[in-house]
């Protein structure tokens, strides 16, 4: 396995996380919040001159996910119209996968990853709705890459419980000590691959120091990154264009 100096891993299982990790889940949602902010906002007095990144932020903040308190957020700018809040508030849930897109390499590493070493697994483990889940792997075409997909809301327990981690073992059917996992999230990923006893490694896309306990898990800061230490740096012919 890996020491964290970079080296090369011949890992039998690969897992990887969903959200923000093969997909960009992060620059999708803010989109749609922009859109239904600006909408709703453009019905509130002087709304036309809100800088729509501070309320975004001001929404993640309060939420990251839900949109029970646009009302309450969009009332601090100027907007009581309950109407025009129950709007923005659909339109958000009605479009919740637009701009919603793989990362540009994520296929290609997917496949290279799995080229790389003969018998290669690959897996997903993911948190959220199974409806919502399923149909962002549907739409990212993401199921003629991996082998399977273990989703919290159909296993029954959640990120950082490590059974679910435990469950990709078997469903994998790799030792701990086979198995690598690369997600994004030091709380939910890197806190559950490690109670599991998986080599966990962190994709810190913003160069964020390790916000936990030390030892600080072994980084990358790409998918590119995610090729190079799992020895598919260089892409299988069948991907040249």
């Amino acid at each position: 396995m890996m020491n964290g100096t970079g080296t090369q891993t011949t890992a039998a299982l690969v897992l990887f996380d969903l959200d923000d990790t093969l997909c960009d889940y992060a620059g999708a949602r803010a989109g749609r919040l922009r859109k239904a902010f600006r909408a709703a906002l453009a019905h509130a007095p002087g709304g036309a001159g809100v800088d729509l990144d501070r309320v975004i932020a001001e929404s993640l903040a309060i939420h990251p996910h839900g949109s029970d308190h646009f009302a309450a957020l969009l009332a601090r700018y100027g907007l009581s119209d309950p109407d025009v809040v129950q709007a923005a508030r659909d339109w958000y849930h009605a479009n919740r996968f637009l701009g919603l897109a793989l990362f540009e390499d994520a296929a290609e590493t997917l496949r290279a990853v799995r080229a790389a070493v003969p018998g290669r697994r690959i897996g997903l483990i993911t948190n959220g709705p199974a409806e919502v889940q399923r149909d962002k792997i549907d739409l990212l075409d993401l199921a003629t890459h991996v082998d399977f997909a273990i989703i919290s809301d159909e296993f029954g327990v959640a990120k950082p419980d490590p059974a679910i981690f435990q469950e990709g073992l078997r469903r994998g059917e790799a030792t701990r000590e086979e198995t690598v996992f690369i997600g994004d999230s030091p709380e939910f990923d890197i806190a559950g691959a490690r109670a599991a006893g998986i080599h966990a490694i962190w994709m810190n896309r913003g160069g964020l120091p390790w916000p936990g306990a030390p030892p600080s898990p072994d980084e990358v800061r790409s998918l590119a990154d995610v090729r190079a230490i799992l020895g598919a740096a260089t892409m299988v012919p069948s991907m040249r264009r």
